[in-house]
């Protein structure tokens, strides 16, 4: 199959993803029409797999490992579509835990294209479809979808899906989403179904969120009132209607999204025994999520890229034992609210120093010394604060990096060539 005279099946991978980047690059306007003609055209908005959709601000990266994880020690058969991804493309969709060929990509990319033909796609669109298309081919048992953006108008949501996650409701993405909680909780309760359950982790969930969700005459089951959470001294325990669980271990992700992730699966129809979920809480480890690196000095990285995601990060950071000095490398997107993720962090840092992203969406250093009091340092990029810091590090200081996905992957990639 050969698409537009240059590009076909047996293209590279990084040919198909570069020229899949560029469809529709310049256009920030939403609208799924053209991927539902195209999954309808394909029969990708019905599986006879039980599809769990997550959305929320944050969190849902963590709530859809933890799913798979459970159900694979548990015997069923997961395809898993997350994004974005840390190092390789290949990371935003998993089968049973593995992930797929270069072979398999570009035959899907290929077909997804000459289904196209001329319908303008976004790249989330065109990889989603993809990752549907790729599920289709697998025998299921079930399937979790990431939610890229909001919910309404995401891609992921062209799916019939049977049960729906938000984890929680915080401000990010306000260009498409709106600078409220009120109008973001709004497009993320679209995910709801008819009759079906809706898990929302969110303690204090929007009036507009709840009318869209009556309105779509979801069920809706929700933390602090359908199930609970309590705190013991070196376990915790959880409640709910469905089930109780006792003296279960404290995750090294967020505790409220584990307790998300189970309110789901005992609404689902699967058999979990409570020696898996201990097993899998104690296991499930994901990388840039608080994930510490080295101990002296202490090195942490952690994705958190909006001020909700932030204040959990402190939260963390108040748990560890504080001996030295704390060194903060950030570097985000152009979108974010910089000044909202400085001030949920500036009481615990003694040292910021701020980096450009180099990317289209990145802050640059002009905007950078626009927004920052110049008692902040500003480094060409993260090989020159990390060096900065370096001559000046205690190994009883500690090192964070934070900000984004693109950054924790290049500290991830230059630390480990050069270990302090």
């Amino acid at each position: 199959m050969r698409i537009h005279g240059v590009l076909n099946a047996n293209s590279s991978l990084s040919i198909w993803l570069d020229y899949i980047e560029k469809l529709n690059s310049n256009n920030r306007n939403i609208s799924v029409e053209n991927c539902i003609f195209i999954a309808k055209e394909l029969d990708l908005l019905n599986f006879s797999a039980f599809v769990f959709i997550v959305g929320g601000t944050n969190g849902k990266g963590t709530t859809c490992f933890l799913l798979e994880r459970i159900l694979l020690d548990s015997g069923y058969q997961v395809g898993l579509y997350t994004s974005p991804h840390l190092f390789k493309f290949c990371e935003r969709i998993r089968v049973n835990g593995k992930y797929l060929s270069d072979i398999e990509y570009t035959y899907v990319f290929s077909i997804i294209n000459f289904f196209r033909k001329e319908l303008s796609l976004t790249y989330f669109e065109f990889i989603t479809l993809s990752a549907l298309f790729l599920f289709k081919q697998y025998e299921l048992d079930s399937i979790i979808l990431e939610v890229g953006l909001g919910g309404r108008l995401d891609a992921t949501n062209i799916v019939n899906s049977d049960l729906s996650i938000i984890t929680n409701i915080g401000i990010d993405h306000t260009y498409y989403l709106g600078f409220t909680r009120s109008s973001i909780s709004y497009e993320k309760a679209h995910i709801a179904r008819k009759n079906k359950f809706i898990i929302v982790g969110e303690k204090y969930i929007p009036n507009r969120m709840q009318q869209v969700i009556k309105k779509k005459e979801a069920i809706l089951k929700k933390i602090n009132y359908d199930w609970f959470i309590k705190n013991n001294k070196n376990n915790w325990n959880y409640y709910s209607y469905k089930r109780n669980l006792y003296s279960l271990p404290y995750p090294q992700v967020s505790l409220e999204n584990v307790a998300t992730a189970l309110t789901a699966l005992f609404y689902a129809p699967f058999n979990i025994n409570k020696t898996i979920i201990i097993n899998s809480i104690k296991n499930t480890v994901l990388p840039g999520r608080f994930q510490i690196i080295s101990h002296f000095p202490k090195v942490i990285l952690d994705v958190a890229h909006n001020p909700h995601a932030v204040l959990f990060l402190a939260k963390k950071l108040k748990n560890i034992p504080k001996m030295g000095k704390i060194y903060v490398i950030v570097g985000v997107l152009k979108d974010k609210d910089i000044t909202g993720m400085i001030l949920n962090l500036q009481l615990l840092v003694d040292y910021w120093y701020f980096v450009p992203i180099y990317t289209g969406r990145g802050t640059s250093i002009s905007q950078l010394m626009k927004i920052l009091p110049k008692k902040f340092n500003i480094s060409v990029n993260f090989q020159e604060a990390w060096r900065k810091i370096k001559l000046k590090v205690k190994k009883e200081d500690t090192i964070l990096v934070f900000g984004s996905f693109y950054l924790v992957a290049q500290a991830l990639n230059i630390i480990n060539l050069d270990k302090i």
